[in-house]
């Protein structure tokens, strides 16, 4: 598939579903966001405050020390990057949309340790060089909600050249999207037409047992597999059930209206387009895990 153009067309805000969120919050990042039922109540200040928690969970499983070499791969809108960054150690955001690269530069572009190229997480050999990463050269890397876009191929390239990429002793902290069972192509059943897939541009999630087959193949080494089903998936799709059951009538969505004025801008086919489109999430996002994997490249 011709990536470039439809990873754009997933995050460019043309599409029903991404314009939904982005009125609910997604403005800085483009993660599902971590829950803990104490902080339910700032979802009145919408998404972001959960996206940020989701960030800063992964961060920790980094460890990102002062002077070190970090690469933020698909680093979207820059905002994660930055965060990295604050620990002193020199980072690079990459990500493969120019769009992305410029919004980062624009917003973040004036820290000292930061800067961001646009590069191909499938072809990193070639797109770090750019930015004077060579072989064994970054001590750390990471790589949040954007892996599920590489597809089955691009999963394999990517973590192969992250491990040439990082030293001996390196550390990649994957986060995503992982089919429950060893057979992802079981989202055929799910997702007939290709709705779900076509709105965020995947062609399937890997299952856990493929990544860490991957990541072993690759020469990684397994420090931690922490499970976020729950706080990332599973307590959203609790706060969320009700939604598109409401947003089949109008009472209801003029309501949501009265608060968020925006979803005026979201035409009557299109709120019918939202309701069929979140109900097959919610059918497919139900089969899947939500994983973070600390991965380590054996110290020599």
């Amino acid at each position: 598939m011709d990536r470039p153009v439809n990873v754009l067309n997933a995050y460019d805000g043309s599409g029903v579903v991404f314009k939904f969120l982005r009125i609910l919050g997604w403005q800085n990042l483009l993660n599902a966001g971590y829950f803990k039922i104490q902080d339910l109540p700032m979802l009145l200040s919408g998404l972001e405050y959960f996206q940020q928690k989701l960030v800063n969970k992964s961060i920790k499983l980094l460890e990102p020390q002062p002077g070190e070499k970090i690469l933020d791969v698909a680093c979207g809108y820059g905002w994660t990057s930055n965060q990295i960054a604050k620990s002193d150690a020199q980072v690079v955001g990459m990500d493969l949309l120019q769009e992305h690269i410029d919004l980062a530069r624009q917003k973040f572009g004036d820290r000292h340790n930061l800067k961001y190229i646009v590069g191909d997480a499938t072809k990193m050999l070639s797109s770090t060089a750019t930015a004077g990463l060579a072989p064994e050269s970054i001590d750390r890397m990471h790589c949040l909600e954007a892996a599920f876009h590489f597809g089955p191929q691009g999963r394999q390239a990517f973590l192969s050249q992250a491990f040439q990429l990082l030293k001996p002793g390196g550390r990649l902290v994957l986060v995503d999207f992982m089919w429950q069972t060893s057979s992802p192509e079981e989202i055929d059943e799910l997702d007939p037409d290709l709705c779900v897939r076509e709105t965020w541009q995947f062609e399937q999630f890997e299952s856990l047992e493929g990544y860490r087959n991957l990541a072993r193949e690759s020469g990684f080494l397994e420090k931690q597999i922490i499970d976020w089903t729950i706080p990332v998936i599973k307590r959203f799709q609790n706060i969320s059930h009700p939604i598109p059951t409401l947003l089949k009538y109008k009472i209801p969505r003029s309501f949501l209206s009265f608060f968020k004025p925006e979803l005026s801008q979201i035409k009557p086919d299109e709120w019918n387009l939202l309701v069929k489109v979140l109900q097959l999430h919610a059918q497919v996002i139900g089969r899947t895990f939500y994983i973070a994997m600390v991965l380590e490249k054996p110290a020599r």
